[in-house]
């Protein structure tokens, strides 16, 4: 078996078909690539979905197993123990993948012996999809990186959070023990991706838009709910603990080192960052907030320090307003309380 492909699934039952639809079209044969979806008990008709799908177009390489809602991480730990490809991809049940991706993608990762594959990504707005493209082996010319230590990689590139942007060795995968953070409901991904780059000794990038993010309305990432909206940003904060963890237990004493501790604390101030505006953007209630950065300033991560790197788009607006703003705390939760009153702020 060449590839698994694990897919969480909760309440996806308009997504879930198409999802599946774009898996046929990766060019592989239904002997080198198994689909282990794992529902995460859904609510609405998506196992039903699922079975109705896959007997009407006789799909006979789709694994379909079921858990008690635990969140999508624990549905990929569960997809994984189960796999038996040489590569793993992760991906989300309502996102999709170019014509021949994988076909693409897998013959490069084996040929060089990767650990880990990253590949870009479009975002496309719900409704205003067109049709895929196809990719060939004649796209990637020129095209890859060089082969190097995720250490390297990552103080040379931006680490992206998202595992759906990587094809990942199972060998090296369960040589370093690495799983996806079950008590994680938001972010999960980005200590799952931080920890196997630190852990990679082969890993390269391939410049081929090869998937497909579909920005779906009333998901946790987009929710306004505000029971919603503070289980995200708990997930949040829960990431900015993690990357503490993993910045304390990386060894500091060799001076290359320092640049990926770098990198690792401008990642994390990067979700700080978002934290806050998401606070504003969602109106997060004040003293969830104060409490929030009262956390991230025992984890020295609160004030903001911008010489780190990774926060906003480094503009004169965000340097000279937003950020001073930011890291007043008294300024910012009166701000908070003030934008709550007038709904135009």
């Amino acid at each position: 078996m060449k590839l698994s492909i694990i897919i969480p699934l909760y309440n996806k039952e308009k997504y879930i078909e198409r999802c599946l639809q774009s898996l046929l079209d990766q060019g592989l044969s239904s002997s080198d690539y198994e689909i282990i979806i794992v529902d995460d008990g859904s609510k609405d008709s998506s196992v039903a979905t699922v079975n109705n799908y896959v007997n009407k177009k006789n799909i006979v390489n789709v694994k379909l197993i079921s858990q008690i809602n635990q969140g999508p991480s624990a549905a990929r730990n569960n997809g994984l123990r189960i796999a038996e490809g040489d590569y793993l991809y992760f991906l989300d049940a309502d996102d999709l993948l170019s014509k021949n991706a994988l076909n693409v993608l897998l013959s490069l990762s084996k040929n060089k012996n990767l650990d880990i594959l990253e590949f870009d990504t479009k975002d496309i707005e719900e409704g205003k999809l067109t049709d895929l493209p196809s990719i060939n082996l004649e796209d990637i010319k020129n095209k890859c990186t060089s082969i190097m230590k995720g250490t390297d990689f990552i103080t040379q590139n931006d680490l992206r959070n998202q595992a759906w942007r990587y094809l990942i060795s199972r060998k090296f995968l369960l040589n370093t023990g690495i799983l996806f953070l079950e008590d994680m409901r938001a972010y999960e991904d980005l200590i799952f991706t931080a920890s196997v780059f630190l852990a990679s000794t082969r890993t390269s990038k391939v410049d081929i838009d090869a998937h497909r993010y579909i920005k779906v309305a009333g998901s946790i990432v987009t929710s306004k709910k505000p029971k919603k909206n503070l289980e995200f940003i708990l997930g949040m904060v829960k990431a900015v603990e993690e990357l503490d963890k993993l910045i304390k237990n990386y060894d500091r004493s060799i001076p290359e080192n320092k640049l990926v501790i770098s990198k690792l604390k401008a990642k994390q101030q990067a979700v700080v960052y978002a934290l806050i505006i998401r606070a504003f953007k969602y109106r997060l209630n004040s003293n969830d907030l104060n409490k929030i950065l009262d956390q991230m300033k025992t984890l020295n991560a609160y004030p903001i320090d911008p010489k780190l790197g990774g926060v906003g788009n480094n503009n004169l607006t965000e340097k000279l307003v937003l950020l001073p703003i930011i890291n007043n705390k008294t300024l910012l939760l009166l701000s908070l309380n003030i934008s709550k009153k007038f709904s135009f702020l």
